[in-house]
């Protein structure tokens, strides 16, 4: 890159790397600089939500995500046992009935993945970094952040140990847990005390002859000696996962323990051969601040959850999205500074809703015996005399489902801020498990399954990084209002009539409308995150007026 960026992105994670894209994607000159001197090479974060994978679908990559675990069995068998070698305390199995199937195609196009951090990472990094505007560099350390009127200045370390500078229009900090970037800006936490620290060991070994048929990629081990659970990668590639108590030293646990450990967990004489041994806390914190003049922060440097529920990484990559389109606009359609004000008003309470659902999700597992200390108990759990503790383990497994099955939690969620022009109508609740669809101002906005010049495709298909307006069939008043709108502020408008442009498949053109709460005179202005900025259920008898002044409050132009 030639000259200082526009924006400077601090981490090369999933977060950082994913804005990198999008701005990318829109020409916007971005440098990220990543402390690793390498990508992820061991496993963390499996499973992207569907709602993240409709976001990959929108930059082209979820294609590629998908291809990752491919030939993978679409069910999936979570158990719970004493050990690998012991006794089986019962089964969570999720997989898609029919009627389950007909419901998530009508959520969404996308279905989630179980691929993890280490597998995608590269991915983005590679798709990102083919574009002319993005610059990659690993090995570079942010030292000093100085935020200013007009740039944000910051000093770092290459990888050759020199000191550099680089001066930006503005900067996301996405350099994770340990954020230096936070720390730098000054930035405190608000959260819940941690509930102690996972100990995770990558090995391999052959485990088949003791799961006995098992397709299950995840198994619980509750007993007198080890409680934690196996998760598999490959055929022999394993990872087990154990706690240690909250303010023990993760620096103590010694390889000769994580042998031990694994070995409790199978219970039988197995050849294993540990390759990796990290930690990370049942933590729960959410940044004070999520701006400090041109500094944005995000992903797990603005928060971060215990992983049950999988909010952590997906949460990160929904920030970005909804922060990208809004410096977009303010460096090449003339928005105001207003407009990222409403970044840290949209996206914080919806990290703080995920952080309680999440530590909801950790104490829920206490009810399978997770985090149980109780050694009386345990040591009883594989005899006669654990039977009741085993029963009452396998009562609690079914309360595990919402925390894999998020659909209400991962699109459900409204914005509120003045990047949304309210309608006052209704608000419609979701529930964590179950989705309710809305074309609400403020919410995402719902997909459906359209024909487009012969093809089958769907709503978020037609997404393209500017402001769509989806019509009713009667829309000619409304595309003069574009027309005349995009002239007037040189903002990217596009027109799409439901029930003419896009034709309604297996449904009748009022059922298409009604989805959207839209009369045939009435219409919606999708924001380019994909959520509901302004609705107009029927005529109004000044469409460009009407349309103007939406999009002069959500992008704060006067």
């Amino acid at each position: 890159m030639s000259g200082n960026p526009e924006v400077l992105i601090i981490g090369g994670g999933p977060v950082g790397l994913s804005a990198a894209l999008a701005l990318g994607r829109a020409g916007i000159s971005c440098l990220v600089l990543e402390r690793r001197t390498e990508f992820s090479r061991y496993p963390k974060a499996n499973g992207v939500h569907s709602r993240t994978m409709e976001i990959f679908r929108e930059w082209g990559v979820a294609h590629l995500v998908r291809a990752l675990t491919a030939g993978m069995p679409d069910e999936i068998t979570i158990a719970w046992m004493t050990r690998l070698s012991g006794i089986e305390i019962g089964q969570l199995v999720l997989g898609e009935t029919a009627e389950l199937s007909r419901l998530f195609d009508e959520q969404s196009p996308e279905r989630m993945s179980t691929a993890g951090q280490h597998m995608f990472e590269p991915i983005l990094a590679e798709v990102a970094g083919a574009l002319d505007s993005v610059t990659i560099e690993l090995g570079c350390e942010v030292v000093e952040i100085a935020p200013g009127d007009d740039s944000v200045t910051a000093i770092y370390t290459d990888r050759t140990g020199a000191r550099q500078t680089v001066v930006a229009q503005y900067m996301i900090g996405a350099d994770g847990l340990r954020s230096a970037a936070r720390r730098t800006l000054g930035v405190g936490e608000h959260g819940e005390a941690s509930l102690g620290t996972a100990i995770n060991v990558q090995f391999d070994a052959d485990l088949d002859p003791l799961l006995a048929g098992r397709p299950a990629p995840i198994i619980w081990i509750i007993n007198g000696d080890t409680q934690g659970a196996f998760i598999r990668d490959s055929p022999t590639r394993w990872r087990y996962n154990f706690e240690i108590p909250p303010g023990a030293d993760p620096g103590s646990v010694t390889r000769e323990r994580c042998e031990r450990e694994v070995a409790d967990a199978i219970g039988a004489d197995v050849p294993v051969e540990i390759h990796h041994i990290w930690s990370w806390g049942h933590d729960q914190a959410v940044a004070d601040r999520w701006r400090v003049g041109r500094a944005f922060l995000a992903g797990d440097a603005a928060h971060h959850f215990p992983p049950h529920g999988g909010f952590g990484l997906n949460s990160g990559i929904q920030d970005v999205h909804n922060l990208v389109w809004k410096l977009i606009a303010r460096l090449r359609w003339g928005a105001g500074d207003g407009l990222l004000e409403t970044y840290e008003v949209e996206r914080l309470p919806v990290a703080e809703f995920n952080a309680e659902k999440m530590m909801e999700n950790t104490r829920q597992m206490e009810k399978t015996g997770f985090l149980l200390q109780d050694k009386s108990l345990l040591s009883v759990i594989e005899t006669e005399a654990g039977e009741q503790l085993r029963r009452a383990i396998a009562e609690g497994i079914p309360a595990q489902r919402d925390q894999l099955a998020s659909h209400g939690q991962q699109f459900g969620y409204q914005y509120a801020s003045t990047a949304v022009v309210p309608d006052d109508s209704e608000l419609v609740v979701s529930g964590v498990a179950e989705y309710r669809p809305s074309a609400r101002p403020g919410a995402r906005a719902p997909h459906s399954w359209v024909g487009l010049r012969g093809d089958r495709i769907s709503t978020v298909d037609v997404y393209d990084g500017g402001f769509l307006l989806l019509t009713g069939p009667d829309n000619a008043a409304w595309l003069t209002a574009a027309d005349e709108v995009r002239a007037e502020l040189a903002v990217p408008v596009t027109v799409f009539g439901l029930g003419s442009d896009l034709t309604p498949v297996d449904e009748r053109v009022d059922d298409l409308l009604q989805r959207y709460g839209l009369e045939p005179s009435g219409a919606i202005l999708v924001r380019p995150d994909g959520f509901v900025g302004f609705r107009s259920i029927s005529r109004t008898g000044d469409e460009q007026k009407a349309l103007s002044g939406a999009l002069r409050q959500i992008l704060d132009v006067s």
